[in-house]
């Protein structure tokens, strides 16, 4: 006989509804068993507040894209300096999207991230997995000014392991600002810096991922030392070296004018003819910054028999069992971070020899500023890595 005091048993959970059956359910988080009727009501209630919540979110949600600064100071060398990074914030960005802390490379500041950051938001769908791309301005470029009378030496001594620390620094003031970004991203000695970053932290049994981060997004990265770099000839920039030895106070500096700057390798192909997507002079000289002369020479292994190597990093330094998802991508016509030596980077990082978060990407116009001069193809091989 059929027993009409019986309910017809459902599950409620942190994850969802679903029938039960009678059998252990898949999902057992805050899992309790209720009558048919009031899980109807819960059902009706649940999907009302996920509705709400939807459109608050909606709401909140500016209504055209837009770009704020904000700035912090950061201890460096014994002294100061202050920071600014630029907030490029997605128009259509969920609110559960992530905030993606965005690093330039040499001579580059903050404004190089926006044409990428733009190609990204507009991606259909994918696109709107990033609530913002906060863009860090390093000490001296773009909108941080230069640090003055610092105790360790001039700001032109400062070498790639300084803007580790700063990397570090801003991570920790966007948090307390309730942006801590949940992603990083690097360009050239940009992905050096966090290949660096992460390598520090794991010296201390820390990692990335106990910063909150838990996906690393590296474009044609500079191999930490450890890993093989294939460096180009060497060109002469001393026409380009400004201040004056010895200064306790600035110090040395590159400086490379937007006129030259466009005439320079990172936008030509591999048989040095620049690719025809190349932004004007114009556009170039919102990208140019000067560059501190140790950083320079620190990278190109020029300080090596001081004991200031290019900043190293571990084989497995990126396994995912360190907690940080790796994303690697390479440009085929680079001539300053060759793909053969990134092909290599990333089973050398990840101590995976599948390439599944790795990608190649292997046109005529894939300079190594291809985020700059073609920022939609960048974006859509992103979007192949999946959803930030």
């Amino acid at each position: 006989m059929k027993n009409k005091s019986t309910p017809c048993l459902q599950s409620f959970t942190g994850w969802g509804f679903y029938i039960n059956g009678g059998k252990r359910g898949l999902f057992y988080k805050i899992q309790i068993t209720i009558g048919e009727r009031l899980m109807k009501k819960l059902q009706l209630n649940l999907i009302g507040f996920v509705v709400l919540a939807f459109l608050i979110c909606a709401m909140m949600v500016p209504a055209a894209s837009a770009a704020s600064e904000i700035s912090f100071p950061v201890t460096l060398r014994g002294g100061s300096a202050q920071i600014t990074v630029t907030i490029f914030e997605n128009p259509k960005g969920w609110c559960g999207g992530a905030n993606i802390l965005a690093v330039h490379g040499l001579t580059g500041n903050a404004n190089t991230w926006k044409p990428l950051a733009e190609a990204m938001f507009a991606e259909p769908g994918w696109g709107r997995t990033i609530k913002r791309v906060i863009a860090l301005d390093l000490p001296g470029h773009g909108k941080s000014p230069i640090p003055y009378n610092l105790a360790g030496g001039p700001w032109g001594n400062l070498l790639i392991d300084d803007n580790i620390s700063v990397i570090m620094q801003t991570i920790l003031a966007l948090q307390a600002k309730n942006m801590g970004p949940r992603v990083i991203m690097g360009h050239s000695m940009g992905g050096l810096a966090i290949q660096g970053l992460q390598e520090g932290l794991l010296k201390t049994d820390l990692s990335l991922a106990h910063l909150g981060i838990f996906r690393a997004v590296l474009l044609a990265p500079v191999p930490a030392k450890g890993a093989e770099w294939t460096q180009g000839p060497e060109a002469d920039v001393t026409p380009f070296i400004f201040g004056t030895e010895g200064d306790p106070v600035v110090g040395q500096y590159l400086f490379i004018p937007a006129e030259y700057a466009a005439l320079g390798t990172d936008w030509m192909d591999l048989n040095y003819i620049t690719v025809p997507n190349r932004p004007s002079v114009e556009a170039i000289a919102a990208y140019v910054a000067p560059e501190p002369l140790y950083t320079l020479l620190q990278l190109v292994g020029r300080l090596e028999p001081l004991g200031y190597a290019r900043p190293a990093a571990r084989q497995g330094a990126f396994n995912i069992i360190n907690g940080t998802l790796l994303n690697l991508v390479s440009f085929s016509q680079d001539n300053l971070v060759p793909q053969a030596n990134l092909d290599a980077l990333y089973p050398y990082l990840t101590g995976s020899p599948l390439g599944l978060f790795y990608r190649a990407i292997d046109t005529d116009d894939a300079c190594h500023n291809m985020l700059i001069s073609n920022p939609a193809k960048v974006a859509k091989t992103l979007k192949t890595l999946g959803p930030f």
